[in-house]
């Protein structure tokens, strides 16, 4: 029977304490990178064009990625108030404490690292000779939007953290031995566990934001260029092979917030109908012996309640979900990342073949 512990449920949710502010800095930094290139973007210039998209979409991201904390906390409280979560309230308490801390942390070092990436990648593609040959005016506004780059990756490593860290929960239910509990027969299709599957389904949707925007200029810097060429003439060769590897990245972090996550639940959901078949026998027994017991002339006739609730048992045993997604929301996100990876894995497969060639001649 679970009991309350010392913690309160009723406390705040780990969630983000400047949404706001965030945003608002995202909003003034998209007006300053507009209004320093005004011209160059009237111009389709594709340098700026890439800055301005991805603060636009920086805007989306805090927008939706705000209450990512809040959301996990609900869907981990709707788990335990169902029983599909096996613990005692000082359990979840504790099993709640620990995650929190553990995004906490993880989104620390998100933001230290994102930057220092970004610091990285700039510095291998402006350093030496180029960067000498910048006019002194010019290098002071670019280490001001380079400023306001970084920290808008702080940012973006943050939430990047915090939900690697909720990508590993499943690690964290081993640890803690708590067990999730599987609902035979639950109408959401997925056990009783469909608010894990929605809850990473939408942080799959944030996630997806870098890794659309960075498809996006893998395949359109090449044609871009031609159409209307960059300010800066070497931008499509400095830049091509970065935005891949960003791209590469935002598809590892994607896998650790979403597919491995799923993954890990459909091991456990397939062990426990497995673990089930035992129950499933028993059940078919039970049915075999009522069917022929209606068949002997001295027991009264059966109503056929008995039979027919053993029939639901086991078709709800036999047909038990092994992913915590609804099956038509897991094919069409199947389907959809597939097309959604398919143009650039095969401009990157370009690349590299591009790469052997002028290694070899």
């Amino acid at each position: 029977m679970k009991t309350r512990g010392r913690h309160d449920w009723n406390r705040p949710p780990d969630k983000n304490p400047h949404p706001d502010a965030e945003g608002v800095f995202a909003c003034v930094s998209l007006l300053i990178v507009c209004a320093i290139h005004r011209d160059s973007l009237i111009a389709m210039d594709p340098a700026n064009w890439a800055s301005v998209s991805a603060w636009f979409l920086l805007i989306v991201g805090i927008f939706i990625a705000n209450r990512l904390g809040g959301r996990f906390e609900s869907m981990l409280e709707r788990l335990h108030k169902r029983n599909a979560i096996d613990a005692s309230q000082d359990q979840f308490d504790r099993l709640l404490a620990q995650t929190r801390k553990r995004a906490r942390t993880a989104a620390t070092v998100g933001s230290l690292v994102l930057p220092m990436f970004l610091l990285a990648s700039y510095i291998g593609v402006y350093a030496g000779e180029q960067w000498q040959a910048t006019p002194r005016a010019d290098r002071m506004w670019f280490i001001g939007e380079v400023i306001l780059e970084v920290i808008a990756a702080r940012l973006v490593g943050r939430y990047a953290g915090r939900g690697i860290a909720y990508g590993l929960f499943g690690r964290q239910l081993v640890k803690e031995r708590i067990k999730l509990t599987l609902i035979p027969g639950h109408s959401d299709a997925a056990a009783g566990l469909r608010p894990i599957g929605d809850y990473y389904f939408y942080q799959a949707t944030i996630t997806a934001l870098p890794v659309l925007f960075f498809a996006f200029w893998v395949l359109a810097m090449p044609n871009w260029t031609k159409i209307w060429p960059a300010s800066d003439s070497d931008f499509e060769s400095q830049w091509k092979n970065t935005y891949l590897i960003f791209f590469l990245v935002t598809i590892g972090i994607e896998l650790l917030t979403f597919a491995l996550p799923l993954w890990f639940f459909h091991q456990q959901m397939s062990l426990q109908k497995k673990q089930m078949q035992s129950r499933v026998d028993e059940l078919s027994a039970r049915l075999y012996r009522l069917q022929q017991s209606s068949r002997d002339s001295n027991q009264p006739p059966d109503d056929g309640a008995d039979r027919a609730s053993l029939i639901d048992q086991i078709a709800s045993l036999e047909n038990l979900p092994t992913w915590p997604l609804a099956p038509d929301v897991r094919q069409r996100f199947a389907w959809g990342n597939l097309a959604f990876l398919a143009s650039p894995a095969l401009q990157m497969s370009q690349t590299v073949l591009d790469a052997v060639k002028a290694a070899v001649t």
